[in-house]
């Protein structure tokens, strides 16, 4: 699978530190507003099924063919990473509602 490449892992990575600027841009005035959260929302969202396609793709992968136990654990290490955004997002959201 091409998970593995440098490419797939790099954007990942880039994708995940660069979702931290509108958090932390939101929270730079002490408030956090509805558009901005509104914003941080779709982001998390567009993230998250970023994740949910890469686990497809590794069970359809793990059915169809043999998917290694190395690609596999780096699937699942890509898609936590990418599934911590949605905590940034309920961070925010509490920040919000306080």
């Amino acid at each position: 699978p091409d998970v593995s490449g440098i490419g797939v892992r790099t954007a990942i990575y880039v994708q995940n530190l660069l979702s931290f600027v509108p958090a932390f841009y939101a929270l730079f005035d002490g408030t956090v507003s509805f558009d901005e959260l509104d914003s941080i929302e779709t982001q998390a969202m567009t993230i998250l099924i970023t994740a949910l396609a890469l686990l497809l793709s590794a069970i359809i992968e793990a059915v169809t063919q043999d998917l290694s136990a190395v690609h596999a654990a780096i699937i699942l290490n890509l898609s936590w990473m990418n599934n911590t955004n949605l905590f940034i997002y309920l961070l925010l959201y509490m920040h919000h509602k306080a």
